[in-house]
């Protein structure tokens, strides 16, 4: 993922949506099974997610799987992990079911985050806030850093020369194939793994026959620095399968490693084992240097100090750039975007760039998903699963945009909270949820129900505590919901609940509690509270309320979605029931209410 804009000493956080394929198990294929999980032709929220701010998102163009962090510095990972220790049963995690991994279990003291991290095919790397490495998965060429050894089940910590120095820290890491990527505060950089194709940039591959029809290669453990950058300090590394680019300081970009394709855009296709410059941005005008890299499967890409997008190698199927006629040098290749960020998948490519109506529009190419039902660029389901020029992603209209990462066979996006945003389905689309309050256990004829935007769980605004007079704007989560993202690193995080809804808390209701005490009514949550919910974005949108208990009964043995946005647009048919609009007049103790309420009526 490459940045074009300064750091913020704010964290900037968003919500997860995510398209493609998620048949974790079978993506790839393309014999591929249908196994009751469809692909997402659209960007749809993680519901699963829905409730934590994230803020960093890490996939790769190689990766059958994600890991996201939150605010906290806890990580979520989901889909096909490299180690199937990671997983608590099968070798897959359910996107609805993501496994939060704690600083804390790595025994890393209290107040450390994870704060980056790089996915491999085969192995994952993350980046603690006191500059330490953490790696797991297949390690049989060392590319993890580690001792060989078929695989490292668990995160292990990640020991290199740099530790001789305690003031140094590591601060990007890249994972390809058979190596890994270490970039230190100092500007230097090492590697380990495989020398095969001269990824490594130590000057040798090593390649020697060992017996008859059999070479090998050397193997560099612990990490070793790369040569080449003497009185150089290097800002960015990037890395694809089996090449690597680095960025200085001054804008000069160096490209080493397998050369197919010429995907370093040296204009040959002869592999480099030390750093090379690349004379298209080491020129006097200083506009023309780079600005950001990264690195697709055969592809090189840099965004320059215009924010212009450059690539070289091969990145398409058919027409220029594909394999007959890929790109030797780096060539313009999406025209008027000044880009923010950009990122590769296994065969798309992301930007986004503002959008002349204002806020940030969302851009995607790519050609060459393996079957016709990975469609990872999100077009929607009414466009093609290619596109060979940069075009708007138009699900993504009017949404902020503030991360995007390319993942094998699917596509990862990190949203600002804003109405736009509301709008988009959520994937699961629903799931099971109780008809009665959470907290008191009566229907909605006893007061309004609030329905939370996770789970779904009704509560009456009474039983809140505090207690809510108002339903509150924008996004609402209850208050598990909002604990869980809230809590910390070492909260607790529960898988969504497909099969029933969550068990119920029966506590004596809040309504109760007032009309026993001094009969006031209840009054607004306080600001902060986890009835007002931080976790909640104050806007223009009505959270869900529950329909009434007639329709609801309806609802439930239907499978009709009950009380969401989408419902309240207006009227539609939905299985047996009819969704009507219609305003209820609700009154508790010192407090009238009017809302608008859906209901389900017979045909």
């Amino acid at each position: 993922m490459a940045d074009t804009q300064t750091q913020s000493t704010e964290q900037e956080w968003g919500r997860v949506l995510i398209c493609g394929g998620i048949n974790w198990a079978h993506n790839g294929k393309k014999d591929k099974v249908a196994n009751g999980t469809p692909d997402l032709l659209s960007p749809y929220i993680l519901r699963s997610l829905s409730n934590l701010k994230i803020v960093k998102l890490i996939t790769g163009p190689s990766a059958n799987y994600a890991v996201v962090l939150d605010i906290h510095g806890a990580a979520y990972i989901f889909g096909r992990p490299p180690s199937p220790a990671l997983a608590t049963s099968s070798d897959i995690i359910s996107e609805n079911a993501p496994v939060k991994i704690s600083p804390t279990s790595l025994e890393l003291k209290e107040g450390v985050k994870f704060v980056d991290g790089a996915a491999g095919r085969g192995h994952v790397l993350l980046i603690d806030s006191e500059g330490g490495v953490w790696g797991c998965g297949n390690n049989v060429t060392a590319q993890i850093g580690l001792p060989v050894t078929m695989l490292i089940p668990k995160f292990t910590k990640v020991t290199g020369p740099w530790l001789k120095d305690p003031e140094v820290k590591i601060i990007q890491v890249t994972a390809g194939h058979t190596f890994s990527l270490f970039l230190t505060s100092t500007g230097q950089v090492y590697a380990a793994g495989s020398s095969e194709n001269g990824q490594l940039g130590n000057g040798k591959t090593g390649e020697r026959l060992v017996k008859a029809g059999k070479v090998t290669f050397d193997l560099e453990v612990p990490p070793r620095l790369v040569q080449g950058f003497t009185d150089k300090k290097i800002v960015q590394i990037a890395s694809g399968n089996q090449h690597s680019l680095a960025l200085d300081e001054e804008g000069f970009v160096y490209a080493w490693g397998y050369a197919g394709y010429s995907r370093l855009g040296l204009q040959d296709q002869v592999n480099r084992l030390v750093p090379t410059i690349v004379p298209h941005f080491a020129g006097n005008n200083i506009a023309t240097r780079g600005h950001a890299i990264l690195c697709g499967p055969t592809s090189s890409i840099v965004i320059d100090r215009q924010k212009m997008f450059l690539i070289a190698g091969k990145f398409k199927l058919t027409g220029d750039g594909s394999t007959g006629q890929a790109y030797t040098y780096f060539n313009l290749s999406v025209m008027a975007c000044k880009v923010i960020k950009a990122s590769c998948g296994g065969c798309t490519h992301f930007l986004t760039t503002p959008d002349p109506v204002g806020g940030i529009m969302t851009v995607g190419f790519g050609q060459g998903a393996v079957t016709d039902h990975l469609l990872e660029l999100g077009l929607g389901p009414d466009a093609g699963k290619s596109a060979t020029k940069a075009q708007k992603i138009e699900p993504l209209s009017g949404i902020d945009v503030i991360d995007v990462a390319g993942g094998a066979f699917f596509s990862l996006f990190l949203a600002k909270p804003n109405e736009a945003l509301e709008d988009l389905t959520r994937f699961p689309e629903w799931v099971p949820s109780d008809s009665n309050c959470m907290v008191c256990g009566d229907d909605d004829s006893a007061g309004v129900q609030l329905e939370c935007e996770k789970c779904e769980q009704p509560y009456h605004l009474f039983c809140l505590d505090p207690p809510l007079k108002d339903v509150p704007e924008g996004q609402w989560f209850c208050p598990e919901c909002a604990q869980e993202a809230d809590g910390g690193v070492d909260h607790p995080f529960l898988p969504l609940s497909l099969d029933e809804p969550r068990p119920r808390n029966r506590l004596q209701s809040a309504l109760e509690r007032v009309q026993a005490s001094s009969g006031d009514a209840p009054g607004p949550a306080a600001p902060g509270s986890a009835a007002a919910n931080s976790n909640s974005r104050k806007g223009s949108r009505t959270p869900s309320v529950k329909p009434d208990s007639q329709s609801r009964a309806g609802s439930v043995a239907s499978g009709t979605p009950r009380g969401t946005k989408r419902d309240r647009e207006g009227s539609s048919a939905v299985g047996e029931f009819r969704l009507v609009r219609r305003t209820v007049a609700i009154a508790e103790p010192e407090v009238k209410l009017g809302l608008a309420l859906i209901s389900a009526a017979p045909r």
